[in-house]
């Protein structure tokens, strides 16, 4: 009878979960979109439209009441996020997520983002003007007054915290995670360095680097363990934060000389994480003084993307190199002192500690040198001689995003957007420009340091001070474009002109998007807003084709003649259902770079190549040239050609694929292996995964297209998507509310009980659009709430 009674219980077991989720996912409504309550410090009443998309349209009578407002019914849809994303930069995610989040604080508490944002507040309150102090002021108060009279959102109380006031450090702190959280320098210059010190410049020039190879002089040299720990550690931080980290994007913009109204067209669609909630929230603020439709970031009180009547601006990010590593010579007898600038000077040490839900306090030394945070005191594995800190653009310049952002969202004519971009140290930014007289701009927004010649900011330089930066172009000298002659500007992560002898180092992404977007607009002058919609969906990569084309090739050369030989040999470089080419090509990928680069670096190496952009550059050169040292592998007696191992790799691949997908080459479908789901952080419990994730989703589309849905190369052969279009924005001047368009991955809310948590989840995946209203006329047409707030 035990069985029975194990039965018994199981299914009490059941119920009383049944119940909890009940309780949780029912009885916890979704936001009220009908309110009509005092808001203290309301200096007039404000009311909110909510269009059928949930979409705030904020009316008041002035902007300080406006941003009161936007706080409230922002916090109302999105308090979860703001709780995460104020945490991540001070190391304060293990407080309510526990143990498993410990690693991700002590990485973060390394960076001492906290002490820049310490810094940055002092400089706010001292110099910032009082208009600018005075809505942020008034967003914060408007999130608070939504914190101290609503309910928990239910992730509260799921992990069984209390809702707590936000203050102006925590803007800066979300702002300074998202300044970080490209951070592509972690992920690749351990790695080049390794490549450095122990291949060479055969080996380098081999890969898409830009560096001078023969000039170069590599001295510095970092241990095979620290290059890997380093690497590593940020990898796997990254990737799994609770909140995305920022990629890529694209933007274009279309002179009135190549559309068919004659107006500008403006578009774009910046590449960040997918998650739920997604990351922009969407609102419409009018005031006597300003008109915007924007996209905002949790917790940030202005418009980061966004459009007017008169102008529309968007971003991408610029990926230039503000970020260094420097080798520290440290006095071994007692470790407290480094080599600098020709004397030893004192490493500054603080305590710091970590509170950990359910757990003991963890207690951390955070020590830092001139350049920066040291980085290596919690990487594992290597000799602790080996002292490695972080210079960043973001901790040594007097940041102001505040004041950059806000004199962008008051703009009134070009000139003030070009002044709100000269403000932008860190991230580095492009900043997309397009108005109603008829002008379109990008601007490169950043801080650039000036660095020594012979410094090859790639690898890890030396802390002694010759390698050390110079100091910092003026913003005039930063790549632009202001109405170019040939009629548009875009930005596609690509590589920028350079200016003089200075070649702009950074973490370009392959010309691949950049090359399509060219020939596109080339293609066309009668550009409408339909065709940019299509345009924005685009999923062709005619680079991707010339590898294809040529493996094909050699394959055919060496007598294959299949049907998959046949594929690439043919295939368009569109990743759709129609054809088998995509599927045998991404399989190509990563099992040639396998056998181009492993033999050399090893598997933890080659798993940290294979994710940066160093390798997306590099596929052309090291799939196609023939003469480079990688081919041939080491742990053969022979020497193989590229012919050898393109046969190996691609007979490897379908061997793989059959096993996967079948014999049927007629029944595999690119999209059936290459999937989007939205998760939530807590989504990854398999009782609560159903209720607050979204999707999943079969997708076509690919890395490195125009609609850039990413994905890791995996050994498994299926391709999660874990990034792309956080949002697809078009404005069109010729008709600014009736013919401009936006899309969300899921939409608007992050209440999982309200109606706009998922509803553009289909669309967005159908490549579908919804109308972005700024008209008064039309927002009544559509609203499905009503809200308003009263002064008292």
């Amino acid at each position: 009878m035990k069985w029975l009674k194990r039965i018994v219980i199981l299914i009490l077991l059941l119920l009383l979960v049944g119940l909890l989720v009940g309780w949780l996912f029912v009885g916890n409504l979704g936001p009220d979109y009908n309110e009509s309550r005092s808001l203290i410090g309301l200096d007039s009443d404000t009311e909110v439209l909510y269009d059928n998309y949930g979409v705030p349209h904020i009316y008041a009578n002035n902007n300080v009441d406006a941003y009161r407002t936007l706080g409230y019914v922002h916090a109302k849809d999105r308090l979860w996020q703001m709780e995460l994303l104020r945490r991540i930069a001070p190391g304060k995610l293990s407080e309510i997520l526990g143990p498993a989040t410990v690693e991700t604080d002590k990485f973060f508490r390394q960076l001492q983002i906290s002490k820049t944002t310490n810094a940055a507040v002092t400089r706010y309150q001292e110099t910032t003007s009082p208009e600018l102090q005075a809505c942020v002021d008034a967003y914060l108060a408007g999130v608070n007054s939504y914190v101290d009279s609503n309910e928990k959102p239910i992730e509260f109380t799921i992990l069984g915290i209390d809702k707590t006031h936000f203050d102006v450090y925590d803007i800066h702190n979300i702002m300074g995670y998202m300044a970080f959280s490209f951070a592509m320098a972690h992920k690749t210059e351990p790695v080049v360095s390794h490549i450095a010190d122990q291949l060479g410049s055969a080996y380098l020039n081999a890969l898409d680097i830009h560096v001078d190879t023969t000039t170069t002089m590599i001295e510095s040299h970092v241990s095979e363990a620290l290059a890997k720990n380093i690497s590593t550690k940020a990898h796997e931080i990254l990737d799994g934060l609770p909140h995305p980290a920022l990629i890529g994007s694209n933007s274009w913009v279309i002179s009135g000389d190549r559309t068919a109204s004659g107006a500008v067209i403006f578009a774009n669609d910046p590449h960040i994480g997918f998650s739920q909630p997604s990351v922009w929230y969407e609102a419409h603020i009018e005031t006597p003084d300003i008109s915007i439709y924007g996209n905002h970031l949790a917790g940030y009180p202005f418009a980061v993307m966004g459009h007017t009547p008169d102008w529309s601006v968007g971003l991408t990010m610029y990926e230039n190199d503000d970020m260094d590593f420097y080798k520290e010579r440290v006095d071994t007898q007692n470790g407290t002192s480094y080599y600098h600038d020709r004397q030893w000077k004192p490493i500054e040490s603080n305590k710091s500690t970590i509170a950990v839900k359910g757990a003991k306090d963890i207690e951390l030394t955070l020590r830092s040198t001139v350049h920066g945070p040291i980085i290596s005191d919690e990487t594992d594995g290597f000799d602790s001689t080996e002292v490695v800190s972080m210079w960043w653009t973001y901790q040594h310049r007097d940041v102001d995003l505040l004041k950059a952002i806000y004199t962008i969202n008051t703009a009134e004519e070009m000139s003030d957007i070009q002044e709100g971009a000269s403000l932008i140290a860190a991230p580095g930014l492009n900043v997309m420009y397009g108005d109603k007289s008829g002008n379109i701009a990008w601007w490169a927004a950043a801080h650039r340091p000036i660095r020594p010649g012979h410094v090859n900011s790639k690898l890890i330089l030396k802390g002694t001070g010759e390698d050390d930066i110079l100091g910092y172009y003026d913003f005039e000298e930063n790549p632009m474009a202001i109405n170019p002659p040939w009629g548009y500007v875009y930005s596609a992560n690509n590589q920028s002109v350079r200016i003089g002898q200075e070649s702009n180092p950074g973490y370009y992404l392959p010309e691949d998007r950049a090359k399509r977007v060219v020939e596109l607009l080339e293609s066309d002058k009668q550009w409408d807003v339909d065709k940019v919609k299509q345009m924005l969906l685009d999923q062709t990569n005619t680079n991707s084709a010339s590898i294809a084309h040529h493996i094909g090739s050699v394959l055919q050369a060496a007598g294959h003649s299949d049907e998959g030989t046949q594929s690439l040999l043919s295939w368009d470089g569109n990743y759709g259902d129609h054809s088998i080419a995509p599927i045998i090509y991404v399989k190509m990928q990563l099992n040639l770079l396998k056998e181009i680069t492993m033999d050399e670096l090893g598997e933890e190496l080659f798993n940290m190549l294979k994710v940066t952009h160093l390798a997306k550059r590099s596929y052309y050169n090291l799939f196609t040239d023939e003469s480079h040292p990688w081919w041939d592998d080491k742990t053969t007696q022979s020497r193989e050609s590229q012919q050898d191992i393109i046969i190996r790799a691609y007979e490897r691949s379908l061997s793989e694929l059959q096993g996967q997908l079948g014999e049927d080459y007629g029944s595999w479908r690119w999209s059936a292996i290459h999937t989007l789901e939205h998760g939530h952080i807590l989504g990854q419990s398999d009782m609560l995964k159903p209720y607050l994730n979204v999707g999943p989703y079969e997708v076509t589309s690919s890395n490195e297209v125009i609609n850039n849905l990413l994905f890791q190369l995996d050994e498994d052969g299926t391709y999660e998507v874990h990034a792309g279009p956080s949002c697809r924005r078009i404005v069109d001047f010729a008709d600014v509310s009736g013919n401009s368009w936006s899309i969300l991955p899921t939409g608007q809310s992050g209440r999982v009980r309200s109606p706009h948590y998922k509803d553009q989840a289909d669309m967005y995946v159908k490549g579908e659009f919804r109308r972005t209203l700024m008209s008064r006329d039309e927002i009544d047409k559509v609203v499905r709430h009503r809200s308003v707030f009263k002064a008292k």
